[in-house]
């Protein structure tokens, strides 16, 4: 159960790679922006110090306001008794602080009325810049006047407008180029398989990266490979179907013509004598069992590979009876053209599912294969058992040396190999040393 847990909380990890990858590339985004708008507060407010609030621009300021106060107080004829008037001016002054003294006492100033205490002013940035100034009222009275310059807190939020409008833009762009390689690669597989579905399945399809993307790619790639493994399969089938076609027209023409003028012959009566009848008679026998052979060729070929089989239709028969039937009756054949036997059987006390003109075409195609190739001068072995639930038949042979021996194709091989694999057996063939050793292996069916 750990190893079913582990399998798929690997699959789970694997699944989530495109995720955390989005993650972070988010994450990555996200700290660049914030670096890039803090650099970018910090830049402005340096210029914003160095031109707007520089030595110069606030020497100009104070003398603009100096010169303005000292308007207000010709215009106004303020004097001792009215100098609350400046009240007034002084609020209505923007970026300075001002403060007017008469000898040490404050005596007025934008929270600081005559008389009273003095109220909280805004918050601010003060730029270290307070100067003194002597002023005359219009009465003759000596004040002096603190001019402050400062920024407030209010003309620093366009500073912050700016550095998130920065950070966000940042953001935006360093997702969107991270992500873009992302989308590029789709739209590279999405031209790929629009080239793909087109027919050409030759063309490449672009592996790149670890991710759920990537995966995709390798299986598309692969499913393209097994349509191409498909049609080379298919084209090998069609062009050797056309091979056998031809060949077996050929095979069966050439017979067939044959069989055909001898019985035009014999249905003529035009036989020189009995010998010479029984003698085409011969030849007709022989050309009929050559075209048997080229038709049980034509079979097992599509037996192979056909794409419809004929299904089975299995009778019970007794192990003894199987190997009486078609071991013993058969081999008759092979001891007539000279063959030795060397026949070895255990207890046969069970019985099989078999389908017996099936198994016959497996019996011909094992004595077909001994009488191409077999050495009569050496014992066919036949040993036939029962072993755990199986009946078991194996038969070596010697093989003899042929000159210019063709390379067999192993058809009728493997319609054996089909034919018990569809009795739901197993039938297999090996080389050893100089001999063939062939192994028929059926399952017993169960004791009613």
């Amino acid at each position: 159960m750990s190893g079913e847990g582990d399998t798929v909380s690997s699959e789970k990890k694997c699944g989530n790679r495109l995720t955390l990858e989005l993650i972070v590339m988010s994450a990555v985004a996200l700290l660049v922006a914030v670096l890039v708008a803090s650099l970018a507060e910090n830049l402005a407010y340096d210029i914003a110090a160095n031109r707007r609030y520089s030595e110069d621009s606030i020497d100009l300021a104070m003398d603009e306001t100096l010169e303005s106060l000292n308007d207000f107080i010709e215009t106004n004829q303020v004097g001792e008794d009215n100098i609350e008037l400046l009240v007034g001016w002084v609020q209505r002054q923007k970026d300075v602080y001002v403060m007017f003294y008469r000898d040490v006492d404050a005596l007025l100033g934008p929270y600081l009325t005559i008389n009273e205490g003095r109220d909280e002013p805004p918050e601010m940035l003060e730029l270290n810049r307070m100067t003194y100034y002597d002023l005359e009222l219009c009465d003759g009275t000596p004040i002096k006047a603190e001019l402050e310059y400062y920024i407030t807190m209010r003309d620093m939020d366009w500073l912050n407008v700016l550095k998130y409008t920065v950070g966000g833009i940042v953001f935006i762009l360093l997702l969107f180029l991270m992500v873009h390689r992302k989308i590029r690669y789709i739209n590279c597989l999405e031209r790929e398989l629009s080239v793909l579905s087109a027919g050409n399945l030759s063309y490449p399809v672009t592996i790149r990266g670890r991710d759920e993307l990537t995966d995709l790619a390798k299986g598309i790639e692969t499913l393209k490979n097994g349509i191409l493994e498909e049609q080379q399969k298919k084209a090998e089938a069609e062009k050797a179907n056309m091979e056998l076609v031809t060949a077996m027209s050929h095979d069966l023409r050439t017979p067939l013509t044959s069989l055909i003028g001898y019985l035009e012959i014999l249905s003529r009566g035009r036989c020189e004598g009995e010998e010479q009848r029984q003698s085409y008679h011969e030849r007709c026998r022989e050309k009929a069992f050559q075209m048997k052979r080229v038709s049980d060729r034509l079979f097992e070929y599509f037996l192979v590979y056909g794409q419809e089989e004929k299904s089975l239709v299995l009778t019970r028969m007794s192990c003894a009876d199987l190997v009486n039937e078609l071991c013993y009756r058969q081999l008759l054949d092979w001891k007539e053209q000279g063959g030795q036997i060397d026949f070895e059987t255990g207890e046969l006390s069970g019985a099989v599912m078999v389908d017996g003109e099936y198994m016959q075409r497996v019996v011909d195609n094992l004595l077909r294969n001994l009488q191409k190739y077999a050495d009569k001068a050496y014992p066919l072995a036949i040993r036939i058992r029962e072993e755990e639930g199986h009946l078991k038949i194996q038969v070596t042979n010697h093989v003899r040396e042929q000159e210019n021996r063709r390379e067999s194709t192993q058809i009728g091989l493997k319609t054996c190999r089909k034919i018990i694999y569809k009795h739901g057996g197993s039938f297999s063939w090996r080389g050893e040393d100089d001999c063939f050793v062939g192994e028929i292996c059926l399952p017993l069916a169960e004791i009613n």
